[in-house]
Parts: structure tokens; sequence; C-alpha cells
């Protein structure tokens, strides 16, 4: 059995109200029926769900002629929202605004949508969510709804020009501010998620480099476990989840590219293990492709990458897809829309129940193994 955790209450049925007002003329279903499947299922929050009603949308979106790699919406017809979905301070004290872009279908028949939070790269230094606006919109295109935010950036003693010049204790409390602004994030989009129209039952994350660190780190990394990295980081941050927003919504799977890495001592179990997909350079100069210090910065935590990490699905019998490269350095050479396309494609198998263990070196398959 893929998950063993087994819910006990049964499954409350709603409506919900669109994202965005209706225009006058609507967009068709692309499903060709008036009234789409997918709505006659909602989940207010997991807590409270049949896992077997979870099941029962899993295989109405796995068959649904949308979030595969075909186009349903031109993106004439994806309407954005952005804001701040918290305020926080950052590493100096100094208080920022942490805001989002939001996409989805304007007009859309279907009112509960499969949602992906896309986190950005950049080494906790730099970038923005403009970096996965790209990839947000292949997936709005295909009828979901996404977002990508900014969270905070900065470490005492790391720089662009000088990344190795920070420790231990610095790199564990701005992995921790990530977590906490990613947990803001999927606060805010739960809590709007009728308006917004997102099906909580269905909530991906989607990181790149230090994105995906942070999105492991959600997934797997604890606060206890953040209390033995750096003893009194709770006291001295606060709380990982103040919110406790992990009751409000199932987490499905995580989709990392340029790298992956998890920190070691994080909670991973036969409850906590999710579905994978990875994109990494076997030389990887940044992030370790199996084991080793983060950014190879040796006063710096020890993470898993890819290959280890891919492994460990193996041994929990989970459903994942490495994609490597056997070629030096952190950038990769695989197209964004290919990336994203995999991203698609893995999922649609994840909902059809189609559990496979893929490895592909570059753009060929060297191992297929259904685990069904």
């Amino acid at each position: 059995m893929l998950y063993n955790v087994c819910f006990r209450f049964l499954i409350l049925i709603v409506t919900t109200s669109v994202f965005f007002s209706c225009a006058s003329t609507s967009q068709p279903n692309p499903d060709g029926d008036k009234t789409d499947p997918m709505d006659t299922i909602a989940f207010p929050f997991p807590d409270t769900t049949a896992f077997a009603a979870i099941n029962k949308t899993d295989s109405i979106l796995g068959n649904s002629s949308r979030f595969g790699d075909v186009d349903i919406f031109p993106e004439t017809a994806l309407a954005s929202k952005t804001g701040i979905y918290s305020k926080a301070n950052d590493y100096t004290g100094k208080s920022v605004d942490l805001n989002f872009s939001f996409l989805a279908p304007i007009s859309d028949t279907l009112k509960k949508r499969p949602f992906v939070l896309f986190v950005h790269e950049g080494a906790f230094l730099y970038g923005s969510l403009d970096n996965e606006i790209g990839k947000a919109k292949y997936f709005a295109r295909k009828g979901y709804a996404v977002a990508a935010i900014n969270y905070r950036l900065g470490f005492n003693g790391g720089s662009e020009s000088n990344i190795c010049g920070s420790n231990k204790q610095e790199l564990v409390r701005t992995i921790y501010r990530a977590v906490q602004d990613t947990y803001a994030a999927l606060f805010y989009f739960t809590s709007n998620a009728e308006t917004l129209g997102i099906d909580v039952s269905q909530i991906f994350l989607a990181g790149s480099s230090a994105g995906n660190i942070t999105i492991s780190s959600l997934a797997y990394t604890k606060e206890a476990d953040f209390e033995v990295l750096d003893p009194g980081i709770i006291k001295l941050l606060g709380a990982l989840d103040p919110h406790q927003t992990t009751r409000r919504f199932k987490l499905r799977a995580l989709l990392t590219s340029l790298g992956y890495g998890l920190l070691k001592g994080s909670s991973v179990s036969a409850v906590t293990i999710k579905p994978t997909i990875f994109f990494q350079r076997t030389g990887d100069n940044v992030l370790p492709y199996e084991s080793g210090p983060l950014f190879f910065c040796s006063s710096y935590p020890v993470i898993s990458g890819a290959k280890t990490t891919s492994d460990t699905l193996v041994k929990f019998k989970m459903p994942f897809e490495l994609n490597y490269e056997k070629e030096t350095g952190h950038l990769l050479s695989f197209p964004e829309t290919y990336i994203s396309q995999r991203y698609t494609l893995f999922v649609k198998r994840f909902w059809n129940k189609d559990y496979r263990q893929i490895i592909s070196e570059k753009y060929t398959v060297i191992s297929d193994k259904n685990i069904n």
C-alpha cells in the first residue's frame, strides 16, 4: 500500500466558488461534461477526509484531459493575482513583505484545481519568484492553480562572492526561516482556497536548488529536528509552523530540479515519505548528488542529494523519477519546458496509481520499475 495512514472521519461535501469572477463567455469544460465530476468531491481538510475519497479523486484527475502535457488553456485565458502573503523579520531583524504571484485559468468550469506552489533557487542569498514563473505558467495552462513566492533571503557571513563565509548555525537558521515562510504561504492559500479555486487535498510543492532544500525540509524536517541541529532555534525564531498549517492540506508529492538537498537528521519514515521527481547532475558542485555538506562548505550542514534520497525512496517502495546528467556543474541542460513536462506526467502517473521508480540518464531511461 502506498500510504499506511488511515483517516477516521467521513468526507464533507461542500460547494465552492470560482477563483475569478466569470467573464461573459465561460470557458468550455476541457473534459466535455456540463458539470465537471472533479467538483462533486471537495476536501475542506485532510484530517476530516476519508482516504478512499482522495483515491477516488486521484482517479478522476488522472483520467481527465487536463493536467498532462497538453495545453488546455491559452496564456490569454490565465488570470493572475499578486500580493503579500505574510510579513516577517529577516536575518538582520528588518521587517520584510513576503509576496506571491498566483495564476489560474479564468472563467473555469472547474471550481477546485490541484495546486502547485513554486519556491525559487538562489543559495538563500538571491533570486526571486520570477525564476519560477515559466514553470508556473506551464502548469496553469494545463488547468492547475499555481503560485510562486518570495521568501526571506540572506544569512550572516554569506555572500554571492563568498558563499562559504558563514557557519552551520546560520545556514540551519536560514533554512528554518525559508520553511516558516513556505508554511505561511500555504496558510494563506489554504485559507483562501474557496476564493482561489484550490483543492486542499491536492497540494504539490515544487522547488529549484535552495527551493528544493526548503520544500524537502518542510516535508521531512520537524521542529525537533531543527532543535537538534541548532539548540534554541525555536525560542529564537518562533514556531516552525505557528498556524499548524499541515492540518489544512494534503501534500501529495515533491517536484524538484537543480539538485536536491535533504538535511541530515530529518524525520523520514514510511508515514512522511513523498513521491518525488529529481533533476540533478552527478557532478553538481553546489548540492552533492549523493551526500555531503551544503554548497560543499565543510562547516555547513550535511545534506542528501538526489541519488541518496532516491535510494531511500527505493527502500520505502515510493514512486520517484530520477533524471540525471553525467556532467559537472550545478546548472542543467534540460530545457525548462522538458522539466515541467516530466513534472506533469509524473503527477499523472501517480494519480493513475501507476507507481513507478524511473531512472533516466539525460533523456534515456535506464531503469523503469513498476512497484504496484
